[in-house]
């Protein structure tokens, strides 16, 4: 039996914390689950048997997820009990200190991270048995160490609302519009998503592309390439290989598309 369902971050948060992701599973023969890049980061807290990444290495049981850039999966030994913070873009910065590029393509072990209130919070969580103790514990983390936005951070912001607007938007216009030369935003952006812009743009197209299959996953491709932000339907087809792992066709007979970007679910529940 599976269950699997989001909650809202409290008011103060939600500029920052899209949703809160719950999952479990009492599946004793094992689960596989893809991963896929979504344009957020993520904080992980895994109560339920090991997970293996591809490689047959162990996942942490609780780890920061940065930006990926390719698809993965994961394999369970046993139940799965998750507790998933799914960030905003930029969501993780007044949070964390460190360059998030640092962090890019791993899953870090918050064990490695010299951070004992986080460490402290993991600890908490792992003999927690209520979701709603475990997030407001998580909430209560994240507000005590908050840090101010700065300018910079706003002007990256505004250059993720851009891409996020306009499909077709190259990496020059973005450094224009936030009064910044072409270096140096590519350096600022990198520093506060994970990734440089070009590497993030393709990642939003993709997400864009599942948003679409989502309502509609009969679209004729030509259509949901030209929505998406692909000059052609080529380039979205080998965008999709490289991001799932998949057509778009072959992605639909496998899996129900959801866009972690794009999608603001009706059906969320607020805590």
């Amino acid at each position: 039996m599976e269950t699997s369902y989001f909650l809202y971050p409290s008011q103060e948060l939600s500029a920052y914390i899209k949703y809160y992701w719950i999952l479990k599973t009492d599946a004793e023969d094992g689960l596989s689950i893809q991963t896929i890049p979504s344009g957020c980061m993520h904080l992980v807290f895994h109560r339920g048997g090991d997970l293996y990444l591809s490689q047959q290495k162990k996942q942490p049981k609780n780890f920061i997820r940065g930006q990926f850039l390719t698809p993965g999966h994961l394999t369970s030994t046993g139940g799965i009990d998750m507790i998933a913070v799914v960030f905003h873009p930029l969501g993780m910065n007044p949070f964390f200190s460190y360059p998030m590029d640092e962090i890019s393509n791993c899953y870090v072990d918050i064990k490695d991270q010299e951070d004992k209130e986080l460490s402290r919070l993991g600890d908490f969580i792992a003999g927690e048995e209520g979701i709603s103790e475990c997030i407001h514990q998580i909430e209560l983390f994240l507000l005590k160490r908050y840090q101010a936005n700065e300018y910079n951070y706003e002007r990256v912001a505004r250059s993720i609302q851009l891409i996020m607007t306009d499909p077709y938007i190259n990496v020059l216009s973005l450094a224009q519009e936030t009064c910044l030369g072409y270096r140096h935003f590519k350096r600022l952006f990198t520093k506060y998503t994970g990734i440089n812009p070009k590497e993030y743009m393709r990642i939003v197209r993709f997400q864009r592309a599942l948003h679409e299959l989502q309502y509609d996953n009969a679209m004729e491709i030509t259509r949901l390439a030209y929505l998406s932000g692909y000059y052609d339907h080529s380039h979205l087809i080998k965008d999709f290989r490289a991001l799932s792992g998949y057509s778009p066709t072959e992605y639909l007979s496998h899996r129900r598309p959801y866009s972690t970007l794009f999608s603001n679910d009706c059906r969320l529940n607020r805590i």
